[in-house]
C-alpha cells in the first residue's frame, strides 16, 4: 500500500517540484514522466477541470491528479493504496505548496529544490504528521490489540483514521485491503460508519466499528478479526468490551 511519488506541475505541464518517498521509481527522471501527464490533460478536459481527485489505474498502479487553481498535483501509488488517504494527502501538499509559495520566490518554470520543504512533503505522504501528536494514545490501542491476540481472544485487528490511514494491523493482508476497500464504499456511497460485520469462506468473523473521539474532528475505524468457533454474539459482546476499554483510554 505504497505511495511512491509525487508531481506538482503548473498547468502548462511543466513539473516545479517532484519527490520520490520510496525506491520503486527513484531512477525515473521526472522529465520523462510528465510529458505523459501533459499528454493525459491535453486529452480529457475533464482532468483537469474537477476540482475532486482523479484516479488512473494501470499495471498495478494508480495515479491520483489534483487541480487546485493554476497548479496540479499528481500521486503514483499502488493500486492497492486507500484513495481516501491518497485524496487526504492531495489536500495537505495543495496546502503546504501555497504556504510555501507564500514566503519563497519561485520561477514560472523552476524546478524547486529545498530540503525543508522536501521533510514537510515527506511526512504528508507517509502520514507521520497526523501521529505525532497521538502516538501515545495509539500505542495503548495497539498495545490492547496485543494483549488479546496474546490471550487468544482475538485472531487479529486494525486500526485506522477516517480518512484511509493504516496507524496499525496485524490483519491477513487482503482482509486488510477488503477492509480499507470497504473503508471507501461506504465514505463515498453513504458516508455512513455503523457497525459491520461479514463471515469468510473459513467461518472466521470480521467485525468494524467506528471509536469517536470527542477532542478530536476525525474518528478512528477499529477492524477485529475473530475466530470461526466464536458465535457472532459473543463476536459482538467482546467488540463491545474492546469498544468500552479504547473509550476508557481515551
Amino acid at each position: 500500500m505504497k505511495l511512491h511519488s509525487l508531481f506538482i506541475l503548473n498547468k502548462a505541464g511543466a513539473c516545479l517540484y517532484s519527490r520520490n518517498i520510496t525506491k520503486d521509481f527513484e531512477n525515473i527522471e521526472p522529465n520523462l514522466i510528465t510529458p505523459f501527464f501533459s499528454a493525459i490533460f491535453s486529452f480529457s478536459e475533464s482532468v483537469i477541470s474537477r476540482e475532486t481527485p482523479e484516479i488512473l489505474e494501470m499495471g498495478g498502479f494508480r495515479i491520483a491528479f489534483k487541480v487546485a487553481e493554476e497548479y496540479i498535483y499528481a500521486i503514483l501509488a499502488d493500486t492497492s493504496a486507500s484513495l481516501l488517504f491518497i485524496e487526504s494527502r492531495l489536500i495537505s501538499i495543495d496546502h503546504e505548496f501555497k504556504a510555501f509559495l507564500e514566503n519563497n520566490e519561485v520561477e514560472p518554470y523552476e524546478v524547486i529544490e529545498n530540503s525543508e520543504f522536501d521533510a514537510k512533503i515527506d511526512s504528508i505522504i507517509t502520514g507521520d504528521e497526523e501521529l505525532v501528536s497521538s502516538q501515545p494514545l495509539y500505542k495503548k490501542i495497539i498495545d490492547l490489540f496485543n494483549s488479546l491476540m496474546f490471550e487468544n481472544e482475538i485472531l487479529g485487528a486494525a486500526l485506522f483514521s477516517i480518512n484511509g490511514k493504516v496507524i496499525f494491523s496485524s490483519l491477513p493482508t487482503e482482509i486488510l485491503l477488503s477492509s480499507l476497500k470497504e473503508l471507501e464504499i461506504r465514505h463515498i456511497v453513504a458516508n455512513e460508519y455503523a457497525m459491520t460485520f461479514y463471515s469468510l469462506e473459513n467461518d472466521q468473523k470480521v467485525f468494524s466499528r467506528i471509536i469517536n473521539i470527542p477532542w478530536k474532528l476525525e474518528p478512528l475505524l477499529i477492524v477485529v478479526l475473530y475466530e470461526s468457533s466464536i458465535h457472532l454474539g459473543m463476536c459482538e459482546v467482546n467488540l463491545e468490551k474492546i469498544t468500552k476499554a479504547i473509550e476508557n483510554i481515551l
